[in-house]
């Protein structure tokens, strides 16, 4: 007896993602099963002919261009980021393009899938229990906030790629992120995804497909279902401290209640305030409306995202504008110190990569100010091409693409948020190209065999224009004049100091900050101490140098560049001097300060007690004994600025072929794409006026036919009348 195959319906893949979601992230293979579903996918599409290419994914295959020519960019130093980098960098730029290939491969199948055999209603079912799993995820970090788990992948990876941390992030399932948002311990929900963010960007894309299955579409007891759940999805949401989120809903909300009084719906619409307004009364009276407040009164982590944000897009258009650096960059120190950095005892010190906090963001500084251009672009155009919210298909896009352009400012929704996006664009667009009744497309397509036929068109443009501009780069690269760096580590020595403080007591020691001594270095004193005698300006030199510090520790570390070696390694030497010695008499001067505030406090004392002390109060009687101990120690304490520990000599610095070879070569395949689209554009004229012409000659032929016609026929008609004459 022989076994029975099953038939799997076309959408499979799809469901497989979705409902095994839960167990593939217990198994450690969440990240990877999507990028596998995406291959089934493919395979799919490779017997579909011809693959049709939805209205404006040429932007977006430009984009991908951007994000496979950012590889040659992974190991340019950027401005502000550490410098150096190790072949590491290349899994974290494997994987998201990756993911860029599966959402790609994603939105082609949806968009050429028959709505018979991947019905829409199916597809939006099947995402819409993403925001189920995303609620009772989410209210299992509340519950358990501290459940570790280790999952099966985990166990079977070796302890070195266990042990890093991105690797870490994707195999080890956690259920919530405890972290001081406001002030103590909060547990910010995550579960089944690998941070907090990203369970708040998928919670918020998943709602609309969850509210058109399970209410617009659902009957009475999936509607009330759909209720649970809301209400079970309302207790993470707050707990999440996600303002980004809260941010998703209000956003939708008003767009609701602005499409009902659009369509003429005024019943509709004051329902719809009368429900919120409810859900918000219940909100602000339970113990979740505190916690909103809270979060609204500790926004502390606003200045650090403008301050990243500030440096991320600066480093970007400094450094490369054209191709951007091909993936995030740490940040040479914090924002509140140059030798800041996460430590154990303050692993909030850490500052977020650049490229971090928001995807537009990485998108500015992995690809670039044209890379970014191409990405906006194809995403506005998609919001744009629904916006008229004719079909459910639309309203749906629409709603998903508004949450996601507010949510690419603070969530890096590279992942299932992005996949969530295209498969919201690719059924808006399967409606818009095809009839209500059949699978006739409406208007003419552009497919990947007319796309490639189109290049292969213009090949002369698509090979000429990459490889000269990507020569000219790498020459350009070669004739930039040779640059040397000399590094000078210093250890600097500590220079405590007591100060009086408003109650007469006595202030603990307090330090100057490594950043103070970056400011000291670049002071005009110690530029003109440096180049004295060189003919230098200190103008000149201030822009060769370089400050920076090893984290944690009291070692700056100063870097001169120039054109010869030794000019280097002598400027960096002369510099470092000259900054000892306006070291040395600043600590000098603050110590001599100090003494006189703490001696004439002794003085005060002195005269309020009398010569033998017997008016002073115990306290006081205290405080004179301290500020005697604390004069001596700083007139006993030298006043050392520090030591140089070593000298690197001057190091020829690489050409950056890399960088300018990366954009030469963006440049000459942004030019090719441009000469293609105007060539289209000529053949449409060409064309056009072809058709016109030979319309024109076809009605004069009638014409003319007409006219020979009735020639020949007149003579027969005059020969009959004259016959009765």
């Amino acid at each position: 007896m022989g076994v029975r195959s099953v038939a799997l319906p076309p959408w499979w893949p799809l469901a497989a993602v979705v409902y095994g979601y839960p167990l593939w992230w217990l198994l450690g293979v969440a990240a990877v099963v999507p990028l596998l579903a995406a291959l089934v996918m493919l395979r799919q599409l490779w017997r579909t002919s011809p693959v049709v290419l939805p209205r404006g994914a040429t932007w977006w295959l430009l984009f991908l261009v951007w994000v496979v020519i950012g590889v040659a960019t992974l190991w340019v130093d950027a401005p502000d980021a550490v410098p150096g980098g190790g072949p590491s960098r290349i899994v974290p730029f494997a994987y998201r393009l990756a993911w860029y290939a599966t959402c790609t491969v994603v939105l082609l199948w949806i968009a050429n899938s028959s709505r018979l055999r991947v019905p829409t209603r199916k597809v939006v079912d099947i995402l819409a229990w993403m925001f189920v799993i995303a609620a009772f995820g989410g209210l299992a970090g509340v519950l358990l906030p501290t459940l570790e788990l280790r999952s099966v992948l985990e166990l079977l990876l070796p302890g070195g790629v266990r042990g890093n941390a991105f690797v870490q992030s994707l195999v080890h399932p956690g259920l919530a992120d405890v972290q001081t948002v406001l002030g103590r311990p909060e547990a910010r929900p995550k579960a089944p995804f690998p941070y907090a963010n990203t369970w708040g960007s998928v919670l918020a894309l998943s709602l609309p497909f969850f509210v058109v299955a399970w209410v617009k579409d659902a009957g009475t007891g999936r509607r009330w279902a759909a209720v649970a759940v809301l209400v079970v999805a309302a207790v993470p949401t707050v707990y999440s401290l996600n303002r980004g989120l809260w941010a998703c809903l209000v956003l939708g909300l008003v767009f609701l209640g602005v499409l009902q009084a659009w369509r003429g719906r005024p019943a509709q619409l004051v329902a719809t305030v009368v429900v919120v307004a409810g859900a918000v009364l219940a909100l602000a009276l339970s113990p979740l409306g505190s916690i909103v407040s809270e979060r609204f009164d500790n926004q502390h982590s606003n200045e650090r995202r403008s301050e990243l944000l500030v440096t991320t897009v600066n480093s970007a258009a400094e450094g490369s504008p054209v191709v951007g650096f091909g993936s995030t960059r740490d940040v040479q120190g914090s924002f509140a110190s140059i030798a800041g950095g996460g430590t154990p005892s303050c692993p909030a010190c850490e500052v977020p990569p650049l490229g971090t906090q928001g995807h537009l963001w990485f998108v500015v500084f992995a690809q670039g100010l044209v890379g970014a251009l191409f990405f906006v672009t194809y995403f506005t155009g998609a919001l744009l091409a629904s916006l008229r919210c004719r079909t459910i298909t639309e309203v749906l896009a629409t709603v998903v693409l508004l949450f996601f352009g507010l949510q690419l400012f603070v969530y890096d929704t590279l992942g299932i948020p992005l996949l969530l996006v295209m498969v919201a664009i690719g059924l808006a667009w399967r409606d818009q190209s095809r009839q209500a009744d059949s699978e006739v497309v409406l208007f003419r397509v552009t497919t990947v065999t007319s796309l490639l036929a189109r290049v292969a068109g213009h090949r002369r443009w698509w090979v000429a224009a990459p490889a000269l501009a990507l020569a000219a780069g790498l020459v350009l690269a070669a004739l930039q004049p040779p640059r040397h760096e000399s590094q000078q580590a210093i250890l600097l020595k500590e220079a405590p100091s007591y100060l009086p403080a408003a109650d007469g007591g006595v202030e603990s020691p307090r330090e100057t900050t490594v950043d103070t001594e970056a400011a000291l270095v670049m002071a005009e004193r110690t530029m003109r101490g440096a180049v004295a005698g060189t003919g230098v300006a200190p103008a000149d030199l201030r822009q060769r140098v370089r400050v920076t510090a090893v984290p944690s520790t009291r070692v700056i570390v100063l870097q001169v560049t120039a054109g010869d070696p030794q000019v280097a390694d002598d400027e960096v030497v002369a510099l470092a001097g000259a900054y000892l010695a306006a070291r040395q008499d600043y600590l000098a001067q603050r110590r001599d300060q100090y003494l006189a505030r703490l001696r004439d406090r002794q003085t005060e004392l002195v005269t309020v007690g009398g010569p033998d002390g017997r008016f002073l109060s115990t306290d006081q009687r205290e405080e004179l004994a301290v500020l005697g101990e604390a004069v001596t120690d700083i007139v006993l304490t030298p006043t050392s600025a520090g030591e140089q520990l070593r000298l690197r000599e001057a190091v020829e610095q690489s050409p950056p072929y890399d960088l300018y070879g990366a954009s030469g070569l963006g440049i000459g395949i942004l030019v090719a794409a441009v000469a293609t689209a105007l060539g289209r554009r000529r053949s449409a004229r060409t064309s056009s006026t072809a058709t016109g012409r030979g319309r024109v000659v076809r009605a004069v032929q009638r014409l003319t036919a007409a006219g020979r016609s009735r020639g020949r026929a007149q003579p027969k008609t005059a020969r009959t009348t004259r016959s009765p004459a």
